[in-house]
């Protein structure tokens, strides 16, 4: 389970290399994962894997981490990364190494940003001064162009790999995004058929579509939005895809509630979030607790009376034993404000942790 979490995202990276590398506790003696379910840059993350045949070189995790040490934090001699650019980056103009190799592509950008973004800022602030409120103000996403992710995506991801994996006999590979239906709100789980051409890389992006940030993704007349939203990190399609052991991989730490008072509007915006997304996931573990010990008892009946009480649920495939390993780093990763900084410092740092972190794990904090 690949949560998403910006550029913090690459410390599922260091986590997921050492359970494929059989150096993390949890995974010893146990044949490697077969579904991968993920929302936001988790996944990106999950649909990578799944696009690797097996035996192909590199490896799933090797292909990974080279996309995220080597391609995301800056394309080509570009100013920006393989995951967003900043519109109007009038900074550009007193970057002379810059402007020296590409000088007219420069220009041609920023007066193209100017043609998009100044006339939405004129209708914004029409509709403030007609009585309309300041609320679209707050939407950023006109000030960040997506193109590079979109091609990071549709150059990493391949949608016939993935569609194959659900049947593959030598190795399957289950693949589930999740995304938010803008408006209803209700999660929206992509499966493996219906990676297609048409919907496919749009499904990545619409669960990496943070709010706010990026702008919504419409796929067949609807739009969708960050699939962390309504799953942080998707446990029950995975449950659902009949898996005993799950891994768990979030990229925030436990939320303290005594930490530091909130810097800044937006920090606290983002810590509002943290708790409320936290609060979800306790409780679908704490529910995963309940189930694992009602079967336990079930089976206790079973070979007692010889009777199996799941024969008469509704939907008795739910009541069986699932163990699960969380990994989560100790601290906030990269700092403050280090959701969009795809500098490769902070990447590489952020893989090494998560590597560290899940060959250190302690079997004991298994939910059983």
């Amino acid at each position: 389970m690949l949560s998403g979490g910006g550029a913090r995202a690459a410390y599922e990276v260091g986590v997921l290399k050492s359970i494929f590398e059989g150096t993390c506790p949890a995974a010893k003696e146990l044949p490697l994962p077969e579904v991968f379910c993920g929302s936001g840059a988790g996944a990106f993350n999950a649909a990578v894997i799944c696009s690797r045949l097996p035996g192909q070189f590199p490896s799933p995790i090797g292909y990974l981490q080279s996309l995220w040490a080597d391609e995301i934090p800056q394309e080509g001699r570009m100013r920006h990364n393989r995951v967003y650019r900043r519109r109007l980056d009038w900074l550009q103009f007193f970057d002379l190494p810059f402007m020296w190799r590409r000088p007219l592509k420069s220009w041609i950008q920023f007066f193209g940003d100017a043609a998009l973004v100044l006339p939405e800022l004129a209708r914004r602030t029409g509709r403030a001064l007609s009585g309309g409120g300041m609320a679209s103000w707050l939407d950023l996403s006109i000030w960040h162009d997506i193109s590079p992710m979109r091609r990071l995506i549709t150059e990493s991801v391949n949608l016939g790999v993935i569609r194959d994996g659900e049947t593959d006999t030598r190795q399957k590979r289950i693949l589930r995004v999740v995304a938010t239906e803008r408006g209803s709100g209700q999660p929206k789980i992509f499966t493996n058929a219906e990676f297609t051409e048409e919907v496919g890389y749009l499904a990545i992006l619409a669960s990496c579509a943070l709010p706010v940030i990026f702008p919504a993704v419409t796929i067949q007349g609807k739009e969708y939005i960050y699939g962390g939203l309504v799953m942080q990190t998707p446990l029950q399609p995975a449950i659902d895809a009949g898996c005993d052991v799950i891994y768990v991989i979030h990229n925030e730490p436990k939320f303290d509630p005594r930490g530091d008072e909130p810097a800044s509007a937006l920090d606290a915006i983002n810590r509002s979030i943290t708790v409320a997304l936290a609060s979800a996931m306790e409780r679908d573990l704490d529910a995963r607790r309940r189930i694992n010990a009602l079967a336990e008892g079930f089976e206790r009946i079973r070979q007692t009376t010889g009777v199996d009480p799941r024969a008469y649920l509704p939907d008795p495939g739910q009541y069986r034993r699932v163990v699960v390993h969380q990994f989560r780093p100790k601290r906030v990763l990269g700092g403050r404000g280090s959701f969009l900084n795809f500098s490769r410092e902070n990447i590489e740092a952020a893989i090494a942790e998560g590597e560290r972190d899940a060959a250190n794990y302690d079997l004991s904090e298994s939910i059983l």
